[in-house]
């Protein structure tokens, strides 16, 4: 049964994942375009969302720990297109999108509020959260939070940009 925090991050992530989608809504055709000359295509947009390949929420959650904290150096540029990628529909890439938000939330439901405080040194979140020991909490918080909703306008830009009207 999910905890008072886990059901609140599923709020957030339902939240993330609507902007995400409304500004993907009708998007196949530009899935290789961007809003600028030098800027991320939509393609490299969500997949930089879907992290590297194989990535899976499960293993990585499940490596938190409450001592000996495992490290994860998370490169704020990585886009992570590969050939098998570049293949991809953009119905593809969502639904890869949403299993991995469905795996993600499943192995949280399984925690308990002593399991969510287990962290993990994240580097990156010292720039932003003042802290790079982050807790599950606070890791998928700022991933659906920020990350997500900072990519959904970045979507928004390429939609205004191939003359689509605004996601509503």
């Amino acid at each position: 049964m999910a905890t008072q925090t886990v059901t609140e991050l599923k709020t957030k992530s339902e939240v993330a994942w609507a902007n995400l989608s409304r500004q993907a809504s009708g998007m196949d055709a530009y899935l290789d375009r961007a809003d600028a000359p030098g800027e991320w295509t939509m393609r490299e947009v969500l997949c930089h969302l879907m992290f590297e390949p194989g990535f899976d929420p499960r293993t990585v959650l499940a490596s938190f720990a409450h001592r000996d904290l495992p490290v994860f150096d998370v490169k704020a540029s990585d886009t992570h297109v590969t050939p098998d990628r570049e293949r991809m529909s953009l119905d593809e890439i969502m639904r890869n999108l949403e299993t991995q938000r469905h795996a993600l939330f499943a192995y949280l439901d399984e925690l308990d509020e002593g399991d969510l405080g287990r962290k993990a040194t994240i580097p990156l979140f010292k720039q932003f959260m003042g802290t790079d020991e982050i807790p599950i909490p606070m890791f998928v918080g700022a991933m659906f939070d920020y990350h997500w909703h900072d990519h959904a306008s970045q979507i928004a830009k390429i939609r205004r940009a191939v003359g689509l009207p605004e996601a509503k």
